[in-house]
C-alpha cells in the first residue's frame, strides 16, 4: 500500500505542535494581528472591535487547516498593509505640521488643471450641484472599496493562485507608497478646504462629506462612524479609492478577457467619479492614485518575476586561448 502524502498527514491536536507543523520556524505570523492588538493597549491604551476581529480571524485561518493557512499566508501581504494603514495615524502626529499641509495652494494646482468657469474646482461644483440618485450611486463603490478588494483577493486565489500573489503584493506596494507620500505630501481633501478655507489644523477629525447626505437619506450613520476611524485628515493625495479598481485592472490585464477588462474599468470609472462627486479627492488625486496602482503591480510584478537561471558562458573554440 502507497505511503500517505505528507499533505494528506492529520494534523497534530496539540495546538503547539500544530502551529509548528502549519508554520515551522515562521510560527509567529498567525500572530501578527494579536501582537499589533497588545502593543496598541500596552503603548496607546485603545483598542476597537476592528482590532480583536482580524486577530480572531487570523489566529482561526491560520491553524485551522492547511487550506486555511495556505490562504492566510497568501493574503498577509493585505494583512501587514492593514496595520501600516492603522499604524500612519501615530506617524502624522508624529511628522505632520499644519505649515506641511497642502490646501489652497493644491487647489489652485487643481484650477490650473481642470479649469472651470467663476475659479471654481470639480469637487466645489459638486458640492453646491447635487442630487439624491447621484449621492446613493456614488455611495456603492465607496460602501466597500476595502472589502470588494480582500474579497477580490480569495476569488483570485480559487481562480488564478499567481495573479492573486501580483495583486496582493502590488496592494501591499501601493498602499506603503502612499503612506509615505501621506507623511511627506500632506494633503488637505476637497471637503477640508471648502469647509475650512487656508487655514489648517491637526485637531479637525475626519468627515465623510458628500457622504453625510447618503447618512441622512437612509437613516443610518455607517459612513459617518467608518469616516471617524480614518488614519488622516490630510492623506487626499494619492486617492487609494480609485487606486484600489485599478490594481485590479493591472493585474488581471494580460490574462482577462473583454468582458473581465470591460468590468474592472467601469469599477475604476465609476470609483474616479465618485471620489471627485463627493469632494473627497482633486482630480489630481485620482490619476496619483492611478500611478500609485500602476507602480504598486509593477514592483509586485518585478519580485514574482522568476529569476533568470545563471548560464556559465562557454567560451568559442575558435578564439585564442591565453
Amino acid at each position: 500500500m502507497p505511503p500517505t502524502p505528507p499533505e494528506e498527514h492529520p494534523l497534530p491536536k496539540n495546538p503547539w505542535s500544530r502551529l509548528h507543523a502549519l508554520w515551522g520556524a515562521k510560527f509567529v505570523l498567525p500572530f501578527l494581528p494579536a501582537l499589533y492588538a497588545l502593543a496598541l493597549v500596552v503603548f496607546h491604551g485603545e483598542l476597537r472591535p476592528e482590532h480583536l476581529i482580524v486577530a480572531a480571524l487570523a489566529l482561526a485561518f491560520g491553524l485551522a487547516g492547511r487550506r486555511t493557512a495556505s490562504l492566510y499566508r497568501q493574503l498577509l501581504p493585505i494583512v501587514v498593509t492593514g496595520i501600516g494603514y492603522d499604524c500612519v495615524r501615530y506617524a502624522r502626529a508624529l511628522w505632520v505640521t499644519p505649515g506641511r499641509v497642502l490646501s489652497c495652494s493644491f487647489k489652485a494646482a487643481e484650477q490650473t488643471l481642470v479649469p472651470l468657469a467663476h475659479g471654481l474646482t470639480l469637487p466645489e461644483y459638486f458640492m453646491s450641484h447635487h442630487v439624491a440618485a447621484a449621492d446613493l450611486a456614488a455611495a456603492v463603490p465607496y460602501f466597500g472599496f476595502a472589502y470588494f478588494a480582500i474579497g477580490y483577493a480569495v476569488w483570485l486565489r480559487f481562480r488564478d493562485p499567481h495573479k492573486m500573489r501580483v495583486f496582493a503584493w502590488g496592494f501591499a506596494f501601493a498602499n506603503w507608497i502612499s503612506f509615505f507620500v501621506w507623511i511627506l505630501v500632506p494633503v488637505a481633501p476637497p471637503w477640508y478646504v471648502h469647509a475650512h478655507g487656508c487655514a489648517v489644523s491637526l485637531a479637525d477629525l475626519p468627515s465623510p462629506a458628500g457622504l453625510s447626505r447618503v447618512d441622512a437619506l437612509l437613516g443610518i450613520p455607517y459612513f459617518s462612524h467608518f469616516y471617524a476611524r480614518a488614519a488622516s485628515v490630510f492623506g487626499a493625495l494619492p486617492s487609494m479609492h480609485c487606486a484600489y479598481p485599478m490594481l485590479g485592472l493591472f493585474s488581471a490585464w494580460r490574462d482577462a478577457g473583454k468582458k473581465e477588462r470591460a468590468l474592472h474599468v467601469a469599477y475604476a470609472a465609476w470609483m474616479a467619479a465618485s471620489a471627485v462627486y463627493l469632494g473627497h479627492h482633486w482630480v489630481i488625486d485620482v490619476m496619483a492614485g492611478w500611478a500609485t496602482a500602476f507602480a504598486g503591480v509593477s514592483l509586485a510584478r518585478l519580485m514574482l518575476a522568476p529569476a533568470s537561471p545563471l548560464v556559465p558562458a562557454v567560451p568559442d573554440a575558435r578564439s585564442p586561448v591565453s
